[in-house]
């Protein structure tokens, strides 16, 4: 496996470990509650993407970009489900 495979593979995984992470904090917030307060949900995620990119600095910037992205998409799929 050439160097180039092995960092396509990271950044793939970096970015599905961030879909999974909020979409299961989205479902465990819709289970708890009843349904997802938006806000939460994008300001939990951008606080979390902030910590991250302090420590870090740009090596995961993959899984922070989704985990925004991710955060903003199921925001709306909730908010488009209420009504």
């Amino acid at each position: 496996m050439t160097e180039y495979n092995r960092n396509e593979l990271y950044t793939i995984m970096q970015v599905l470990a961030g879909i999974t992470l909020i979409t299961g904090y989205a479902l465990a917030i819709n289970n708890y509650n009843g349904n997802v307060p938006a806000f939460t949900l994008i300001g939990a995620a951008l606080g979390l993407a902030i910590i991250l990119a302090c420590w870090i600095g740009r090596k995961h910037l993959g899984f922070i970009i989704s985990l925004v992205a991710m955060s903003v998409v199921l925001s709306v799929f909730f908010i488009v489900g209420a009504i």
